[in-house]
């Protein structure tokens, strides 16, 4: 199962023209404030047909949903909230809304 999905995120970075050395599908922990912090899955994202680009170079938006240096987006749960950051897709519709208390732990770790 592992090499399937090595195999997959290999495969999900160069259709988005990026290798794997340059961070496609990798893991990026942030604080989350007292909720717990947050732990991003890159390989998660492409396992569902997202490509590091459409976010990180607005390909799939008018705009970029998040700088590729890492720290340079400012992270909160109100500008998700307001769609801003993860809360463009997390809204309820595409994806599990942000705003959703019971959908917490599906981000924060304790």
């Amino acid at each position: 199962m592992k090499y399937i999905l090595m195999t997959l995120i290999l495969a999900l970075c160069s259709l988005a023209g990026r290798s794997y050395a340059d961070g496609c599908g990798v893991k990026v922990t942030y604080p989350g404030q007292g909720a717990g912090k947050v732990i991003f899955d890159g390989a998660v994202h492409l396992s569902k047909g997202i490509p590091c680009d459409r976010c990180h170079e607005g390909q799939g938006f008018n705009f970029a949903l998040f700088e590729k240096k890492r720290g340079s987006t400012i992270m909160s749960m109100k500008k998700m909230e307001n769609g801003r950051s993860c809360g463009y897709c997390h809204d309820g519709k595409k994806s599990f809304s942000v705003a959703d208390m019971t959908a917490c732990s599906r981000c924060h770790q304790k």
